[in-house]
């Protein structure tokens, strides 16, 4: 069975000779006045659309701002959670009196992440509190089902370990994993070191889980 290939990058999007990713400034005779930038993030803007097609209802709220007063069950219907600035706001958006009220997490980067050598792909994003931040990772069933993850596995924790200086890192398990599949990858986790976990560090509440997805945590 042939290994699954990342997508073409978007227009505006390449890879320099350290294999990292650069945006292309668009040319200037193809500016128009008054039509959308947006567009202009290429490979990056659609890496983040796509991570965030993976958020629940809870995640939306801890990591995106976007309250929910429906979500019942989750301690998460009185808390007041911080958006992420804008890329371009300069001044530091976590609060550090005392007396404030606790601000939520804000995402610092968006990835994709591909493992040729198992076949598997992964989204993930760092989550960063202010004091410490966290990669978190989807291991949704498309991406990971039937995969050989172990090289996989390693080379996320050494990644957030090392280049995204990350303190721990989060697993997020698709609930809809089937039971033995699901099992096994909690088996492999739990031998490397992971523990289940909720959200309730990055919510500032008690409780918090997902009806999507089961975390499972490691410190580094």
């Amino acid at each position: 069975m042939s290994l699954p290939s990342p997508p073409s990058s978007p227009p505006l999007a390449a890879l320099t000779s350290s294999n990292e990713l650069a945006l292309l400034p668009k040319q200037k005779k193809r500016d128009i006045p008054g039509r959308r930038l947006e567009r202009r993030g290429g490979a990056a803007l659609m890496i983040r659309e796509e991570c965030e097609r993976f958020f629940c209802e809870t995640m939306k709220t801890v990591f995106l701002g976007e309250r929910n007063l429906s979500i019942h069950g989750s301690g998460l219907t009185g808390a007041y959670l911080q958006s992420p600035p804008p890329d371009n706001h300069l001044a530091d958006p976590f609060n550090q009196s005392p007396d404030a009220t606790p601000a939520g997490s804000r995402i610092d980067a968006w990835m994709e992440v591909w493992d040729y050598a198992g076949g598997s792909s992964f989204r993930a994003f760092v989550a960063d509190d202010g004091r410490e931040k966290s990669l978190f990772v989807f291991f949704d069933t498309e991406g990971v089902l039937g995969r050989d993850l172990k090289k996989a596995l390693m080379a996320l924790i050494e990644l957030a370990d090392g280049p995204l200086a990350c303190s721990q890192i989060v697993a997020c398990l698709d609930r809809r994993l089937p039971a033995d599949d699901a099992r096994d990858l909690v088996k492999s986790l739990q031998w490397v070191g992971f523990d289940m976990a909720t959200l309730d560090h990055w919510a500032k509440d008690l409780d918090v889980t997902s009806k999507q997805w089961v975390f499972m945590g490691m410190e580094l």
